[in-house]
């Protein structure tokens, strides 16, 4: 097994290192010439969308009586992406997400959140340098569902092994002709900072992510990248827990959780994962697989899944999933998969109004990358409703 640490050493040079390329960026941003700026009196260029989402659920789970059934919490969302000129924009999105950030009573919780804002600096045509809560993860292509912004997800709820979610911090953006890459340090919310001292008070730390991907040009039907991320501090690799999603087992003695559904990867050393897309029509098919490590405690997890969609008509497509997660470190005889099959279909009923209903099975194993919770292995049927203007 492979191991991978991060000396106090190394990891101030990793800071000093970082601090420094990024001020360097922010300092050319500000040059950019004045005709580039927009003209005096110039309002900017505001467009609003809106996202709004109703989901239900019909759960079993094995060893529990009841099924967990009923209406999610309503979900939704109001942003506006800003054009402030030629080379600064931005994003806010506000949104409602009771069942992110609430407990067991979701409707106490249904108010207004930030829950993305990214600042854009475009440096050059093909460079930008963003700031704020970037997207922090290494899925490349697939889409996933996040609060009311579903409608990028063919089914309902996401991988066991999304390794996707957002943090406070910088990331560099490279978009090209047939090919991009993206760099990020950031850390989770919060504003707990590093602390001086011994490696065991240093605080949260940061997170070092690197991406690369090969997009080709327009007409061609196969993408491929990867990309890997490490960490310093105690905080652990903020995005290995995925950003949650619509399972709701509502388990006896624990409050809800959108994460008691997915698999608990190794935080504290490497994620590297690698992932493509083919779309030859009518089919858009994901594949990706990488693994988790760290040393101390010892722990190694393998990941993968395959997706895939079917566009049967303009206004109707089928979808299904299948992941799995492997805990290399499990005692001898221990179950030591967690997979999950989805299967479904997508019905746009009318412009922008998107049905969607998922089969879903999930198997957990005995050890704890796969049975992350208290939670058992379940299945059951969810149905969706959203709209997206």
């Amino acid at each position: 097994m492979s191991q991978f640490t991060i000396s106090e050493t190394s990891n101030t040079l990793f800071q000093w290192l970082t601090a420094s390329v990024f001020a360097l960026l922010l300092l050319v941003a500000t040059a950019v010439p004045a005709q580039a700026q927009m003209e005096d009196g110039e309002m900017p260029e505001i467009d609003f969308s809106v996202n709004l989402m109703q989901s239900a659920q019909v759960l079993s789970v094995n060893g529990l009586d009841n099924t967990a059934s009923g209406f999610h919490a309503a979900r939704a969302g109001l942003n506006a992406n800003v054009q402030f000129s030629e080379n600064v924009s931005g994003l806010l999105m506000l949104e409602s997400e009771p069942n992110d950030f609430g407990g067991a009573s979701g409707a106490s919780q249904f108010q207004p959140q930030v829950d993305f804002m990214v600042m854009n600096l475009q440096v050059s045509e093909g460079l930008t340098v963003q700031a704020g809560t970037p997207v922090t993860g290494l899925l490349n292509f697939r889409g996933y569902s996040d609060g009311p912004n579903v409608q990028g997800n063919p089914l309902i709820g996401n991988s066991p092994a999304d390794n996707i979610t957002a943090g406070e911090g910088v990331k560099l953006i490279g978009s090209f002709d047939e090919f991009g890459f993206d760099l990020t340090v950031n850390k989770g919310f919060g504003e707990v900072l590093s602390s001086p001292g011994s490696a065991a008070s240093r605080g949260t730390g940061l997170n070092y992510i690197g991406k690369v991907r090969y997009t080709g040009s327009e007409d061609e039907i196969f993408q491929v990248g990867a990309g890997a991320a490490i960490q310093s501090g105690q905080q652990g690799i903020v995005f290995a827990n995925g950003d949650g999603e619509n399972y709701n087992l509502n388990l006896p003695g624990q409050s809800i959780s959108a994460r008691n559904t997915h698999a608990a990867l190794p935080n504290g050393g490497v994620i590297a994962q690698a992932d493509a897309k083919i779309t030859p029509d009518p089919l858009d098919i994901d594949l990706w697989g990488g693994f988790a490590n760290e040393s101390d405690p010892d722990a190694t997890a393998v990941f993968g899944g395959l997706g895939a969609k079917v566009n049967v008509s303009q206004n109707f497509y089928l979808a299904g999933r299948f992941t799995i997660v492997n805990d290399q470190e499990a005692p001898d005889g221990a179950d030591a998969n967690l997979t999950r099959f989805q299967g479904g279909f997508g019905w746009m009923i009318f412009d922008r109004a998107l049905l969607k209903v998922e089969g879903v099975t999930q198997s957990h194993g005995d050890a704890g990358v796969t049975r992350p919770a208290d939670a058992d292995s379940f299945g059951g049927v969810l149905t969706e409703l959203s709209f997206s203007f």
